[in-house]
C-alpha cells in the first residue's frame, strides 16, 4: 500500500510538473473524460442500433425493388398480350390474293374475292395452334379487333385493306405449320378453289403495335371488394 501511494503521489507530481495543472483539476478532467467515455459507449450503441434499423430498411427496398421489377415485366407481358407494344420472334407469313381463275358465264364473282371470313378462318386455326400475337396487312390483331367486309375490301380495325392479304403470326413455327397444313384446314379449302396461297416460316418476325384506342361501355374492371 505504501509503495502504491507513494507511486500515485509521484505520479500526480511529475503530471503537476510537466502540465501546470493541479489535482484539483485532474479530478476534473478525469470526471469528464470518464464521462466522455460513457457518452461515447451511448453513440456506440445507437450506432450499432441504427445500422440494424440501416439494413431492416435496405432489405425492405431491395423486396420492394423485387416486387416494382416483377410488376414491370407482368406490364410488359399484359402490353404485348393487349397488343400495344411491338413483339418479335419467330412465326409463319400467310399470304393469300384473289382466285386469277376464269368465270363462266353466270357464275358468282364473289367467289372469286377472298373474304373476312376467309381471313377469319386462318387467323383462328393460327391462335389455336398457339399463336402468340398476330398483324394483319402490319396492322395489329388485338382482342377487339373485328373484320368485316366493305364491297371489295376488308376491314381491320377500321382501316380498308385490299388484297394481298398477309397474316403474320408469331409462335411455334412447327405448330403453326402443322395446324395450317391440315387437310381440312382453311387452306385447303381456298387451294381447292385455286385461290394462291403462300405460307412461309420466318425465323425473326417484327409485328407493331396496335396504334388504335380501346373504348369500353359496358365492361368495367372489377375492383377489390367487388366495387
Amino acid at each position: 500500500m505504501g509503495f502504491l501511494v507513494t507511486w500515485q503521489l509521484r505520479a500526480e507530481y511529475a503530471i503537476r510538473q510537466r502540465l501546470r495543472i493541479s489535482s484539483q483539476r485532474l479530478e476534473e478532467l478525469a470526471f469528464l473524460l470518464q464521462e466522455q467515455a460513457r457518452h461515447r459507449e451511448r453513440l456506440e450503441s445507437e450506432i450499432a442500433q441504427l445500422r440494424k434499423e440501416l439494413e431492416r430498411y435496405a432489405d425492405a427496398a431491395a423486396r420492394e425493388r423485387a416486387v416494382l421489377a416483377a410488376m414491370r415485366q407482368r406490364l410488359v407481358e399484359l402490353q404485348a398480350l393487349s397488343g400495344v407494344r411491338a413483339v418479335r420472334g419467330p412465326g409463319v407469313v400467310v399470304e393469300l390474293r384473289d382466285s386469277a381463275r376464269a368465270l363462266q358465264p353466270g357464275d358468282d364473282p364473289n367467289l372469286t374475292l377472298i373474304h373476312y371470313t376467309d381471313l377469319h378462318a386462318v387467323m383462328a386455326t393460327l391462335w389455336a395452334a398457339g399463336a402468340e400475337a398476330m398483324a394483319l396487312n402490319g396492322e395489329r390483331v388485338t382482342p377487339t379487333t373485328g373484320l368485316s367486309c366493305v364491297g371489295t375490301t376488308i376491314l381491320c380495325n377500321t382501316k380498308r385493306m385490299a388484297p394481298p392479304y398477309v397474316i403474320a403470326a408469331i409462335g411455334d413455327p412447327d405448330r403453326l405449320l402443322g395446324a395450317l397444313r391440315a387437310p381440312d384446314g382453311p387452306l385447303g379449302l381456298l387451294l381447292a378453289f385455286e385461290f394462291p396461297v403462300t405460307v412461309s416460316r420466318v425465323n425473326q418476325l417484327e409485328l407493331p403495335a396496335y396504334r388504335g384506342s380501346f373504348q369500353f361501355r359496358f365492361a368495367k374492371p372489377e375492383m377489390e371488394g367487388g366495387r
